[in-house]
């Protein structure tokens, strides 16, 4: 899967693009931007997801080794993970805790994604050996 994220310059709209014609969507009349995932975190509130396996089996895909804020002004707004065949979306809103629990892996894991609402598209690849 090659999945893509593009963000509106004009209104904030973000899309996922499933399948690439190599066509640019546009949005409110522009095109939209190609957000490109970070993947390594120097900001001070941190963003990457971090993937821990519990007792149970489920993972926790927490954002950011601490906390990341989740206010009206400055939050994420969702995690996706994406594995061979899906993209499966957890949506967050302010005042949420910053983690999602994925209680199996019933499909290898090859990406985890968040969006922040003010930092942009974050990615890791780094996940537990039992999703891979």
């Amino acid at each position: 899967m090659a999945t893509k994220f593009y963000k509106c310059p004009v209104c904030g709209n973000v899309i996922v693009k499933h399948v690439d014609s190599q066509v640019i969507p546009v949005c409110c009349g522009q095109p939209m931007q190609l957000l490109d995932p970070h993947r390594e975190d120097g900001a001070a509130e941190k963003h990457l997801p971090v993937l821990t396996r519990r007792d149970s089996g489920a993972l926790l895909i927490s954002v950011g080794e601490v906390a990341h804020p989740m206010l009206p002004e400055h939050h994420i707004c969702f995690v996706a993970v994406e594995t061979e065949n899906a993209l499966h979306f957890h949506y967050l809103k302010p005042g949420d805790v910053p983690e999602v629990v994925c209680s199996d892996c019933l499909a290898p894991f090859t990406a985890v994604y968040e969006y922040c609402n003010q930092h942009g598209l974050w990615m890791t690849t780094d996940i537990p050996p039992r999703c891979k």
